[in-house]
């Protein structure tokens, strides 16, 4: 099977989960608070998840990009004063492509 063909059955995959549990709660069905909040907490933790991995490794070997460091702790402090991800990774992007562009691995 193509790579075309995975990202495709994959994301029709993930719409139709999501649409689901959209149709249930439409329906009258209730979910519990702890459940809710569990939820919630998933998207952060798969991009944690992901992050952590590009962080330490590297083509199945150890990451030495000092660039990517700084941008994770530019990225980090921006979200712990901000709150807000979505600034946090645009400035921690700039930041690593102009370490990238000053010659910082």
């Amino acid at each position: 099977m193509s790579l075309g063909w995975q990202f495709l059955l994959v994301g029709l995959g993930t719409y139709l989960i999501r649409v689901s549990a959209i149709a249930l709660v439409g329906q009258g069905v209730t979910i519990p608070a702890k459940v809710e909040r569990t939820l919630r907490l998933i998207a952060p933790a798969v991009l944690a998840a992901i992050v952590a991995n590009s962080l330490v490794l590297d083509h199945g070997g150890l990451n030495t990009r000092v660039s990517w460091y700084v941008g994770t702790l530019v990225a980090v402090f921006l979200t712990w004063r901000t709150r807000s991800a979505a600034w946090a990774m645009i400035v921690a992007i700039v930041t690593v492509w102009a370490m990238q562009m000053a010659g910082s691995r």
